[in-house]
């Protein structure tokens, strides 16, 4: 089995190299038995934290047998002089329901308190690893998302190291605060107009720079650094925003990435979650320049997403 980090020199960048990731199970349509079902906790690894409760789970989080990192080696830093280390880390993923045929965006109140409740715990447990500097919540709905398994969940993992997008996200809110600013909230701002949905505490955009169709970020209108920081009322309108977006996305498209963005250990980012919908591919110009074609403006997102009623 092969694990490691390996850099390109050539564009300073990190590649995870792991191959068992290939042998990952697909699982749609009703010929399969899901693993993420009530009832088959055997056919997956233990039970590392569960909402309410480890036997009447609602909401499961679990090791990742195809895990893109592990713990059975050392990470030595990448630099110009090592170019490549074991895949030091942790990932686990998170069933949201015990039931399969559940959507995100039908979840009621209290499943998404379980939801957050099991996404905080174990946020906060990876990141208690002192090797660790940035974890990564995420979500994969549907093939064109990467998801392999139709049972809705999230993933989590933890890196020993700061991921260059995520890298470049913090240094740009580090240069706003030394001139003063707030780089997320001058981006509300910026983004007034672009505004699909709100409530008192978070806004959600569609912004004018996004790189995919329809896409949305969420934002906390205070200063939050992670979802540790949030309390039990903005839990709730977080969570609940987020359905709102989600149902709006899946009536529009069926696939789509959520990403939660975390400050990393000992730096601080303006916490946000960004919603990538799925209706096309990246080719030769996003995959060869790193210049992103998304084919509709913020206006058209804006006018598809408040149609869906």
């Amino acid at each position: 089995m092969v694990l490691e980090f390996r850099k390109d020199a050539t564009k300073d960048s990190i590649a995870i190299i792991a191959n068992e990731r290939s042998k990952r199970p697909t699982v749609f349509g009703d010929k399969f038995v899901c693993p993420f079902c009530k009832g088959s906790e055997s056919t997956t690894p233990p039970t590392e934290y569960a909402a309410p409760e480890d036997k009447n789970w609602k909401v499961r989080a679990f090791h990742n047998v195809f895990a893109l990192v592990g713990r059975d080696g050392p990470y030595v830093e990448i630099s110009s002089a090592n170019n490549q280390s074991y895949a030091y880390g942790r990932h686990e993923v998170i069933v949201e329901s015990d039931l399969h045929e559940e959507l995100y965006h039908e979840s009621s109140d209290t499943q998404l308190k379980f939801l957050f409740d099991v996404y905080k715990n174990r946020f906060e447990e990876f990141m208690k690893d002192e090797k660790i500097k940035y974890v990564h919540l995420f979500k994969n709905h549907g093939r064109n998302a990467g998801a392999s398994i139709e049972h809705e969940h999230s993933q989590i993992v933890s890196f020993p190291f700061v991921p260059e997008l995520l890298r470049r996200e913090v240094d740009a809110a580090k240069s706003a605060r030394e001139n003063g600013k707030c780089l997320f909230c001058e981006l509300l701002s910026k983004e007034s107009e672009n505004v699909l949905l709100e409530n008192e505490l978070f806004t959600a955009i569609c912004p004018s720079f996004s790189r995919f169709a329809n896409e949305i970020w969420i934002v906390p209108k205070a200063h939050i650094k992670s979802i540790s920081d949030l309390n039990e009322e903005q839990e709730m309108h977080m969570m609940k925003l987020l359905k709102e977006c989600l149902r709006r996305v899946h009536f529009v498209v069926k696939d789509y990435n959520v990403v939660y963005h975390n400050s990393p250990k000992g730096e601080e980012l303006h916490f946000h979650i960004e919603i990538y919908p799925r209706s096309g591919y990246w080719a030769g110009v996003e995959l060869g320049t790193g210049v992103i074609v998304n084919p509709k403006s913020e206006k058209d997102a804006l006018t598809t997403l408040k149609a869906v009623k």
